[in-house]
């Protein structure tokens, strides 16, 4: 299907919502590891990092961690970074997940200063949400919520709307995320890519017939990413680890031990043995979510936006199980875990140290004063008045 698609204009904008957990930080990984090689073929990734995520929070204005303990708002200097940069005259591609919560306002601003909607294209990666739930789940215990997963499973499917429902659903109703974007660039510039469940290449070849690459340019740089997802202990591990820090740390300490010292070190460390359990949706769940998906997928088909894919595998069943499995924390992924925590504190304990050596080390001593004799002071006065 996708060599049917066409590619957006010379000179104009492709905008990636990356609705989260649907293969877009693979994606990101790529683009950015060919970045050189995508200016060869006329198409821009801005930046230097792997994504935009700073650029587009600074762009929205949208405060970044725990309200009120420790958001705060990115600098503006980084979106206004990416705007010259995005004057080009091939393709550019602009990539983040926090795209997908923006408000409506706020994304028709966006897409004002990247050059309005005859010029940007928007495009929103789509999953069985099914598949994401246990994903998102993992991804709030990692920002710090205790909530078990049956738990917010319960409130997140619930009839009764929460302010935690709301907020993932705003994310994460499909239909109405591709409605809302196409609102601003119009049905024409908007695509839909629907990513099935096993198919690792769907994402890559999608953008490259958006971008006008050359087929697996992209595709072959899938395996940079080991991108993998906690393990039910090691979910487990988090959670209650966040029950004992309730209030006592900020975004920045949290941030910092333990999402970056202690779950980014105990997932990138190493592989799972096959005996470690998967977080597992249980069948109530699992079978809502598919009801949710064939309504999903029923919405795609009559949004009129330019969906790439088949819609139906939005309504696909995820894999069940138990939600709560009792199972012991492997040794290596405690040590994997306690090591970046301790290697993190002793980086900042390092660096609080340099800093105050420097500020408590004595100034230098001045430099002795030349002495002048009389004579001297009258040669120097000869040659000023002379030169």
């Amino acid at each position: 299907m996708e060599s049917s698609i066409a590619p957006i204009g010379q000179g104009e904008v492709l905008l990636h919502v990356g609705l989260h957990k649907t293969g877009t930080t693979a994606l990101q990984v790529a683009l950015a590891d060919s970045r050189e090689l995508l200016e060869e073929h006329g198409v821009r990734y801005p930046g230097k990092g792997q994504y935009h995520h700073k650029a587009i929070l600074a762009g929205a204005e949208r405060p970044y961690g725990w309200r009120g303990n420790g958001a705060r708002i990115t600098p503006k200097k980084h979106w206004n970074r990416l705007l010259k940069e995005v004057d080009y005259p091939g393709r550019v591609i602009i990539s983040s997940e926090f795209l997908d919560d923006v408000k409506p306002e706020v994304g028709a601003r966006l897409v004002e200063q990247l050059g309005g909607s005859d010029r940007v294209s928007v495009v929103i990666t789509l999953r069985a949400i099914g598949s994401i739930l246990p994903s998102a789940w993992q991804q709030q215990v990692k920002s710090g919520m205790t909530m078990r997963y049956e738990q917010w499973l319960e409130k997140i499917l619930a009839d009764e709307a929460s302010s935690k429902s709301d907020h993932f659903w705003w994310r994460h109703d499909q239909v109405a995320q591709v409605k809302r974007w196409a609102e601003i660039v119009g049905p024409d510039r908007t695509y839909a890519v629907v990513i099935a469940e096993g198919d690792r290449n769907a994402i890559f070849n999608a953008f490259e017939a958006l971008l006008g690459l050359p087929h697996d340019l992209l595709a072959d740089r899938q395996g940079l990413l080991a991108n993998r997802s906690m393990t039910a202990a090691e979910a487990e591990f988090v959670r209650r680890l966040n029950k004992e820090l309730v209030g006592q740390m900020s975004w920045d300490e949290f941030s910092s031990l333990v999402r970056r010292g202690l779950v980014l070190n105990m997932v990138e460390k190493r592989t799972p043995g096959p005996d470690e359990v998967k977080v597992q949706t249980p069948k109530w769940a699992a079978e809502r979510a598919a009801e949710l998906g064939q309504g999903f997928a029923d919405g795609l088909r009559t949004s009129g936006v330019q969906v790439i894919g088949d819609p139906q595998a939005l309504a696909a069943e995820p894999r069940s199980g138990s939600a709560n499995p009792q199972q012991a924390l492997d040794m290596d992924a405690a040590v994997a875990a306690a090591l970046g925590v301790v290697t993190e504190a002793l980086a900042q304990r390092r660096q609080l140290a340099e800093q105050a050596a420097i500020e408590t080390a004595p100034l230098p001593a001045p430099a002795p004063a030349r002495r002048w004799s009389a004579r001297g002071v009258a040669r120097a006065m000869k040659r000023g008045v002379s030169g």
